[in-house]
C-alpha cells in the first residue's frame, strides 16, 4: 500500500481531484437516496390518515324575481329565487370509471317527535315565552287599518304558548297591499308570527318621542293557512288556502267551516317543533363534514361500522348534551318517531347548536289534517359524540340533539311527509374517493358530467403534500442519477490513469519476481483506499445535509390561495412529521462506490496482468 500511495502522491493534483470528485459523487448519491427514501416513508406513514371527500352543489338554471309588499316602505320588495328545471340525483354522479370508496349520497334529515325527551331548546329555555308562532283570537284596541303597526289584545290562544293569552302586542298585515279594516268590537283569528319586521308607523313615532329608553320590538304578522306539505317529487299540491285570506272574523259556527277546521288542526301542530329532534341518515360518518373536519368527534363508544351501515342496523350516534340532559348512557335505546322529512337543508339549518329552532308552519296535509308519525323505532346508542362550537355558523353545522343513523335503517326514505325539498347542496350531498384520485375524477367528470353540478374537494392537505413530496422525489432521483453517472465516469477515467497507465510498473515488478497477488495489492490498495475515503466522506456529508431537508414541509404553500382557481380545500389538515432518518442510503451509496471502484480497477488490473512483462517492456522501449 505504501508503494501505491507514493506512486499516487507523485501526481498530487490528480490524486486530490480524484478524491474530491469521489466525495462529490458519494454526496450526490447519498443526498438523492436519503431524500427519496424519506419522502417515500413519510408518505407511506401518513397515507391511511388522509381522506378525500367531495361535496356537490347544483347550480341554478335561472333566478326568478318575486315581489312582496312591504307595509313600512309602502312599496314592493324584489326578491330573487333560484329556479331549477329539474333536480339532479346522486345517480347522475355515477359515470364510467368513477372510483368511489363511498358513492354519492344526498341526505335528508327526519324530524322525530319525542315529547318525552329534554331537548337543548327546552333545557336552555324552560320559562321562555315563545312569540315566534301562535294561533290565536285577538281584538284591536281601536278601529284601525292594519297597514302599519297597531295594538291588539290576544284574547284566546288556540295553538302556541298559553302564556301569551291576554297580552297586548303590535300587529300589522304587513304583506297585504290592500288590508281590510279591523274593528275593536269584533274578534279575529289568524296564524301569527314574527317575520323580522319591526314596529313602524305612528306607533314607532310615539315610541321615539318618549324620553325613556326605547325598545323597538318586532310586530306580529298573519301567515297563510295553506299546507306546506310537498309531494314526494317536491312539487306543491293544490290547496284552496294558497294565496287566500289570512285573517278571519270569529262568528258563531266559524270553527265548523273549512277555514275554522283548518285553524284548529294547525293549532294541534303549532308547538310540536319544541319536542322534535333531528335524525340524519348517512352511509358513512366521514361524509358528514363536521365529522370529517374534526368539529364533531366521538368522545365515548365507537363509530357505526361498515356492516351496520350496509345492513341498516338500528344503531346510532347521539350527541353528548342530549345524553346528559336525558340521563342516558352508552348502549341505551333512543326512541324515534319520524313525523316530517326535510330534503332541502341539513339539520343544522333548522336546529341550531345554541338551542334556537327554525320552526315550520303549515304542518298539515292538503285536507287540513295533522301529519302522523310515519315510522317508529328504537335505536341503540353505540357512540356518543361532542361538537366543538366556535360560535360562528357554518352551512355544514350539525343540528342540536341530532342523531346519526344508517341511511338503510330508515325504511320510509321516499319523501314521506315532505315539508321541504331542494337540489343537492354542499351540506347535503357528498362522496369519498381514493386519495390522489381528484385529477382522475375530474377527467372522467369532464367527459361524462354536467356543468350544472359543481364539485368541491376536501383532502386534508393530501394533494399539496403529495405534489410537494413527488417534486422532491423527482429532484432526489436526479441527484441520485447524477451521482451514479459521475461515479462511473470518474472511476473509469481515474482507474485508467492510476492502473492502466501503471502497466509498465506492473511489468517491472513481475520481472523482479513479484506474484500477481502482490502486484494487485501494490497497485490497487492506494486506489481502493482513496475510493473508500472519498465515499465515506461524501456519504456522511450527504446524510447530514439530508437530515435538514423536510419532506413534511414540501407541500406547504407560502402564498395566499383563497382566490386561486382550482385549489382543493384542506379542511382538518393532517399535521405531518418527517419519517425517522435512516443511514441505509449512506451506507448503500458508500458500498456501491467502493464495490464499483474495486470492481472496475480489478478488471483493468487483470488486463494488465494477462500481458507478458517482457513483451510489454519491449513495446514501451520501441515507443
Amino acid at each position: 500500500m505504501k508503494n501505491s500511495l507514493k506512486q499516487m502522491m507523485r501526481t498530487p493534483v490528480r490524486t486530490i481531484l480524484f478524491l474530491g470528485l469521489t466525495v462529490l459523487a458519494a454526496f450526490l448519491m447519498t443526498l438523492g437516496g436519503s431524500i427519496w427514501l424519506k419522502g417515500s416513508h413519510t408518505m407511506a406513514q401518513y397515507e391511511d390518515r388522509f381522506m378525500t371527500v367531495g361535496t356537490v352543489r347544483q347550480i341554478p338554471d335561472s333566478f326568478e324575481q318575486t315581489f312582496l309588499w312591504n307595509a313600512e316602505t309602502k312599496d314592493y320588495e324584489v326578491r330573487k329565487n333560484a329556479q331549477y328545471s329539474d333536480y339532479y340525483t346522486p345517480e347522475d354522479l355515477l359515470f364510467p370509471g368513477a372510483a368511489y370508496i363511498a358513492e354519492p349520497e344526498q341526505r335528508a334529515f327526519y324530524i322525530s317527535y319525542q315529547p318525552e325527551y329534554v331537548t337543548v331548546y327546552k333545557s336552555q329555555n324552560p320559562n321562555r315565552i315563545e312569540r315566534g308562532a301562535l294561533i290565536a283570537e285577538f281584538s284591536p284596541k281601536e278601529d284601525c287599518m292594519p297597514d302599519e303597526s297597531v295594538l291588539i289584545q290576544i284574547t284566546k290562544v288556540i295553538g302556541g304558548d298559553p302564556k301569551l293569552e291576554g297580552v297586548v302586542d303590535y300587529f300589522c298585515d304587513h304583506r297585504n297591499p290592500n288590508p281590510e279594516m279591523l274593528y275593536k268590537d269584533k274578534t279575529y283569528v289568524a296564524m301569527l308570527g314574527n317575520q323580522g319586521s319591526y314596529i313602524h308607523g305612528k306607533a314607532y313615532e310615539e315610541k321615539m318621542q318618549s324620553k325613556n329608553e326605547v325598545h323597538i320590538g318586532l310586530e306580529l304578522v298573519p301567515f297563510s293557512l295553506e299546507s306546506d306539505l310537498l309531494l314526494p317529487d317536491g312539487s306543491q299540491p293544490e290547496d284552496v288556502f294558497r294565496d287566500g285570506n289570512q285573517i278571519f272574523e270569529v262568528t258563531d259556527g266559524f270553527y265548523e267551516t273549512e277555514a275554522g277546521r283548518r285553524i284548529l288542526n294547525l293549532a294541534q301542530t303549532e308547538m310540536v317543533w319544541r319536542d322534535c329532534q333531528p335524525v340524519t341518515g348517512t352511509n358513512q360518518t366521514s361524509l358528514l363534514m363536521p365529522f370529517y373536519s374534526g368539529q364533531a368527534y366521538i368522545c365515548e363508544g365507537r363509530d357505526i361500522s361498515e356492516e351496520e351501515y350496509a345492513d341498516g342496523s338500528k344503531v346510532c350516534l347521539a350527541p353528548k348534551t342530549f345524553m346528559e340532559n336525558n340521563g342516558l348512557s352508552l348502549g341505551d335505546p333512543v326512541n324515534v318517531q319520524l313525523r316530517y322529512t326535510d330534503r332541502k337543508v341539513n339539520a343544522g339549518r333548522k336546529f341550531w347548536l345554541d338551542g334556537s329552532i327554525g320552526f315550520y308552519s303549515g304542518l298539515v296535509d292538503t285536507d287540513g289534517n295533522p301529519l302522523d308519525v310515519f315510522e317508529a323505532a328504537a335505536y341503540t346508542v353505540v357512540g356518543i359524540y361532542d361538537v366543538t362550537f366556535s360560535g360562528t355558523e357554518s352551512i355544514f353545522d350539525l343540528g342540536a340533539d341530532e342523531l346519526i343513523v344508517p341511511m338503510e335503517s330508515i325504511e320510509a326514505r321516499d319523501g314521506k311527509n315532505l315539508v321541504a325539498c331542494g337540489p343537492m347542496t354542499d351540506a347535503t350531498t357528498s362522496f369519498r374517493i381514493p386519495n390522489g384520485g381528484i385529477d382522475d375524477f375530474l377527467k372522467g367528470w369532464a367527459a361524462y358530467g354536467t356543468d350544472k353540478l359543481a364539485v368541491t374537494f376536501y383532502d386534508m392537505g393530501y394533494s399539496r403534500l403529495k405534489e410537494g413530496i413527488d417534486n422532491m422525489k423527482a429532484v432526489s432521483l436526479f441527484l441520485l442519477a447524477a451521482g451514479m453517472i459521475l461515479t462511473l465516469l470518474l472511476l473509469f477515467f481515474f482507474s485508467h490513469l492510476f492502473i492502466t497507465k501503471q502497466a509498465e510498473r506492473t511489468a517491472i515488478e513481475r520481472s523482479l519476481g513479484m506474484r500477481r497477488a502482490q502486484c494487485r495489492w501494490s497497485v490497487l490498495s492506494g486506489f481502493a483506499l482513496l475510493v473508500l475515503l472519498g465515499s465515506v466522506l461524501g456519504a456522511a456529508a450527504g446524510f447530514r445535509i439530508s437530515g435538514g431537508i423536510s419532506a413534511a414541509n414540501a407541500g406547504h404553500t407560502y402564498y395566499e390561495t383563497t382566490y386561486t382557481v382550482g385549489v382543493t380545500n384542506a379542511v382538518n389538515e393532517i399535521v405531518v412529521e418527517d419519517a425517522a432518518e435512516s443511514g441505509m442510503p449512506a451506507a448503500s451509496c458508500a458500498l456501491f462506490i467502493v464495490a464499483a471502484g474495486v470492481g472496475i480497477a480489478w478488471v483493468k488490473m487483470n488486463r494488465s496482468l494477462r500481458r507478458e512483462p517482457m513483451r510489454l517492456l519491449s513495446e514501451r522501449a520501441e515507443e
